[in-house]
């Protein structure tokens, strides 16, 4: 009967030593696995910067080259792929940012240069990305138009 007692006895302590040994280990490996996420995350942002930076460095080397209507083209297709994930990330965004990235794409139609030649060369992805882009800047145009007149009206 002792050692029944002795046996049931440390049962109960041995089991909250394991139970708390798993939490831990559960902790470590949660915490690893946040730490690679945002590892990852951070990578990606990198990535994009530096596929932005070849796109430019390309645009740079055609211009230097000569051929000015080329390196326009790449450097629009560099804006209008921007403006694109700007906009896609939008729906995540909150009310202050969703109204400041409108407010810059507003400056933006106001000075980007219609680019309306192309050539044979062309892929339709840059016509496409292009009629895409155009609409997101009239569509932030018109909505910071509308806003600007019910200001002015309210006043």
């Amino acid at each position: 009967m002792k050692t029944q007692y002795i046996k049931t006895d440390w049962l109960i302590p041995w089991l909250g030593i394991a139970l708390v040994a798993a939490g831990f280990a559960a902790a470590a490996t949660y915490l690893d696995l946040e730490r690679k996420t945002h590892s990852a995350e951070a990578f990606s942002g990198t990535l994009d910067r530096l596929y932005q930076n070849q796109i430019l460095s390309a645009a740079l080397k055609t211009l230097h080259d000569g051929d000015v209507g080329t390196a326009a083209q790449r450097l629009d297709l560099l804006l209008c792929d921007n403006i694109l994930l700007l906009n896609s990330e939008l729906a995540s965004a909150d009310d202050r940012q969703r109204a400041y990235v409108k407010g810059a794409f507003t400056k933006v139609a106001r000075l980007r240069p219609n680019n309306s030649s192309t050539t044979a060369g062309d892929a339709q992805k840059l016509n496409n990305d292009r009629i895409k882009a155009e609409k997101i800047l009239m569509e932030a145009c018109a909505g910071n138009t509308s806003a600007r007149e019910g200001a002015i009206a309210a006043r």
